[in-house]
């Protein structure tokens, strides 16, 4: 079993974060392991248990099934995921996502447990899966930060180069 908790801090409050994680289009597509999303054009987190999720592992393509298992908002997400045919494909997890208020910052506390269903192959992924999940939380902190309005003023004058 695989298990692996991640956490990074986001200057954005807690509604902000929440709003982009339940928002699967884009939070869920910074995972490069996440080729596509079936959700339907008007879906909403509080009318939706499931959802499609392609992934590919680089040993070959899957289709998934993600169940929402936990959401109680703005501050915990729980996404469990798995093949639908068999539960011994592709990489079965749950994914968890935290936000806890941190002074003017919000921590984003993102926690992955699965299994590939040996050891061998778990020990191998272990790695692997950390450096992902590093690496999404970057691209996660980066979209929300640069979505949030910092207060300049932005200028419309044209400035003519010399």
């Amino acid at each position: 079993m695989i298990s692996i908790k991640e956490k990074i801090n986001i200057k954005a409050d807690l509604n902000t974060i929440w709003a982009f994680l339940v928002d699967f289009s884009q939070s869920l597509g910074f995972n490069r392991f996440h080729q596509s999303l079936d959700l339907p054009p008007d879906y909403s987190i509080g009318k939706m248990d499931t959802f499609i999720i392609h992934h590919n592992f680089g040993f070959g393509s899957y289709e998934m099934v993600a169940e929402i298992k936990e959401c109680i908002p703005p501050r915990k997400l729980v996404i469990s995921e798995f093949c639908q045919e068999s539960c011994e494909i592709g990489f079965p997890h749950e994914m968890e996502f935290n936000i806890n208020n941190k002074n003017n910052l919000s921590e984003l506390i993102y926690q992955v447990k699965g299994t590939y269903g040996n050891r061998v192959s778990d020990i191998s992924f272990k790695p692997i899966l950390k450096s992902i999940m590093k690496e999404e939380l970057i691209k996660i902190k980066n979209a929300i930060e640069s979505s949030e309005i910092n207060g300049e003023i932005i200028s419309t004058e044209t400035f003519r180069p010399i």
